[in-house]
């Protein structure tokens, strides 16, 4: 599977190539309010290096949130505009799922957070088997503090952007870091490519969820 992989959910701006399932070049960088000049960057230097010729992908895949709401606005017009300039489909990846199957932790339940502003994060519990990752429940925001009340006993965390919340609160299970990146968006598209693949994305939107609701 060849796959071109965009991550842009989060402060992590990435791209990253994939030739039959196997990564070829990356780029990527953690920056803040800088990726709608950066990833053309972070493009045309890969394409340059790899030669490569997006007629003879198979897709782009893309995080797909949540995430940062100008984040994915970035990186799905950035996709849409790869994807119909060479005629080819759409792979959209959810960023919690890539964050958990990039981490690789260990079997059983784990809820994956991501901070979005101030003590609010996204979190979603997936289960952990050998050979997959599989969600439980859908994705929720909220508080970490209201995460942490609903945790299930012996469910690990994994997070992006939670330390201060968490150093706040008297945790009776590990949390370990998890890293956005391009690295995982893509292999999950290339291992997934049949269930997640989208060839009518015209009207694909990111998955911004609810956020802006919260404390009005």
């Amino acid at each position: 599977m060849n796959i071109l992989a965009i991550e842009t959910a989060t402060p992590v701006c990435g791209i990253a190539l994939f030739r039959q399932g196997e990564l070829v070049e990356i780029r990527e960088k953690t920056l803040y309010r800088e990726h709608a000049e950066k990833l053309p960057l972070f493009f045309e230097d890969l394409r340059e290096a790899t030669n490569l010729k997006l007629g003879k992908l198979d897709g782009i895949a893309v995080s797909i949130g949540p995430g940062s709401f100008t984040g994915l606005r970035i990186g799905l017009s950035y996709a849409k505009g790869l994807a119909f300039s060479a005629d080819i489909p759409l792979v959209p990846v959810s960023t919690l799922l890539a964050m958990c199957f990039g981490s690789k932790p260990k079997l059983g339940t784990v809820r994956c957070l991501l901070h979005s502003h101030k003590d609010i994060a996204y979190g979603q519990d997936f289960r952990v088997e050998t050979s997959a990752v599989i969600p439980e429940e859908k994705p929720e925001v909220k508080t970490v503090a209201e995460h942490l009340k609903s945790l299930p006993e012996g469910t690990d965390i994994l997070h992006y952007g939670c330390n201060e919340p968490l150093s706040q609160s008297q945790l009776s299970t590990s949390a370990l870091q998890a890293k956005p990146s391009a690295l995982h968006v893509g292999k999950l598209a290339c291992d997934r490519y049949d269930d997640l693949v989208k060839r009518d994305f015209y009207k694909l939107e990111p998955d911004y969820m609810s956020v802006f609701k919260l404390g009005n």
